[in-house]
């Protein structure tokens, strides 16, 4: 077991990668006992009903919330068996700067995000990166004169990772077809030209 708790342990530290720690999460039988200890109790946390390893299993090593939630776990993890790490901060980083650089009218999967907005080059500075954030979002969420003031959580629709044209919203207010006011919100897919529209109601 002294082999699999460094194991975990060199993860939360930052000495081992997320792909290799999601392969051997995978395929190593010790990692998978320890992790699934029934003698551990998780009663008042978000552990309660499922394991660790469960809970790791289950989260997207391709963006950057599943990659830190599994931070997160493994470090509970180690906190609970009495061993110490200093965690490195290069994960909360990584979801910080998708949080505070994402404009409020969008709400894309992270997944899409680290794909098409992030930079490829890892040695920018915070502000260099920062910088190439937003120009990647003006560059794909396009619209005519002003983005979509959404009344609910932002649901601007991505197809073939190609974020629609928002064209603008209709006020629906004290209309016979729907019992409550809102708005309609317009977008089209420039190649084909093909309306999409949003409907959101207070």
């Amino acid at each position: 077991m002294k082999d699999a708790i460094r194991f975990l342990k060199d993860f939360v530290e930052g000495k081992i990668s997320c792909k290799e720690f999601e392969q051997q999460l995978y395929t190593n039988v010790e990692l998978e006992k320890l992790l699934s200890d029934p003698s551990i109790s998780w009663q008042k946390t978000y552990l309660k009903d499922t394991t660790p390893f469960f809970y790791l299993a289950e989260q997207n090593y391709t963006n950057p919330n599943g990659r830190l939630n599994a931070q997160q776990t493994v470090q509970l993890f180690l906190d609970k068996i009495g061993i110490n790490t200093t965690a490195t901060s290069q994960y909360s980083n990584d979801y910080n700067l998708i949080l505070s650089t994402s404009p409020k009218y969008i709400d894309a999967d992270l997944g899409f995000i680290e794909k098409h907005i992030l930079p490829e080059d890892k040695s920018l500075s915070k502000a260099e990166q920062k910088q190439h954030i937003k120009q990647r979002y003006a560059e794909l969420f396009r619209y005519q004169t002003k983005p979509p003031k959404w009344i609910q959580n932002p649901e601007w629709p991505i197809q073939n990772n190609s974020p629609l044209f928002f064209l603008g919203q209709v006020e629906i207010k004290k209309c016979d077809l729907f019992h409550d006011d809102g708005f309609i919100y317009l977008f089209i897919e420039l190649k084909t030209k093909t309306i999409e529209t949003i409907k959101q109601l207070y």
